[in-house]
């Protein structure tokens, strides 16, 4: 008895960045041509295109994130005052407050703004700042301590972060939409290989087509 054994369907082996290239743009003269073969490689040229826009778009998105950053940081600056305050007391670790996962630490000092007026108040300070230390804090026009303008070690880890983080989504989003793609692409090419197959199966397997066969 002749075996109806199906054979397994071809697969195009994987071609490398140039081959894809060749065979999205119907260039390759070879039965690796198909096609199927070059809707597959379209969608990867397509999907490599888009990683690589993903890349200018972050990279874009943080050199814009950064230049604001910094002009919003320059204006801040602007409006605030740089003076030099000595601490009055020991140091103590300020209740509920931490920063970037470390504590902070506050001690009483006194500071002199606008001009010659003495203001006192409570500043953040080195754990290991001792009384009589000179401490520099930032300080608005009324003399009140103000938050400092961001460094531009932050600004350019918040622009890095925020390129990576584009770059991040829109890859996987990428990668995603070639992964659907492959895959319609595969269940296109399993039912045209059953087509193919229960066409040349009898005369593949010696058996004659149901429709000529007579009891």
């Amino acid at each position: 008895m002749a075996s109806t054994h199906r054979p397994a369907r071809p697969d195009s082996p994987p071609a490398p960045p140039c081959g894809h290239l060749r065979r999205a743009l119907g260039l390759e003269r070879n039965p690796l041509g198909r096609a199927l073969d070059r809707a597959r490689s379209r969608a990867v040229v397509l999907t490599a295109l888009g990683i690589a826009l993903a890349a200018l778009l972050g990279t874009g998105a943080a050199v814009i994130h950064l230049a604001d950053g910094r002009r919003q940081a320059e204006a801040t600056a602007a409006r605030l005052h740089r003076v030099e305050a000595s601490v009055q007391g020991s140091v103590r670790k300020a209740e509920s407050t931490v920063v970037g996962g470390k504590a902070v630490y506050r001690a009483d000092a006194a500071w002199t703004y606008p001009g010659n007026q003495r203001n006192t108040g409570s500043i953040d300070v080195p754990r290991t700042t001792g009384p009589g230390a000179v401490v520099r804090i930032w300080v608005d026009q009324n003399g009140r301590p103000a938050t400092a303008p961001p460094s531009t070690a932050d600004l350019v880890a918040d622009a890095v972060f925020l390129g990576l983080f584009l770059f991040g989504l829109l890859s996987v989003l990428a990668s995603a939409g070639l992964c659907a793609r492959l895959r319609a692409l595969d269940h296109r090419a399993d039912r045209a290989w059953t087509r193919s197959w229960a066409r040349s199966e009898p005369v593949w397997s010696g058996r004659a087509p149901r429709g000529n066969h007579h009891g």
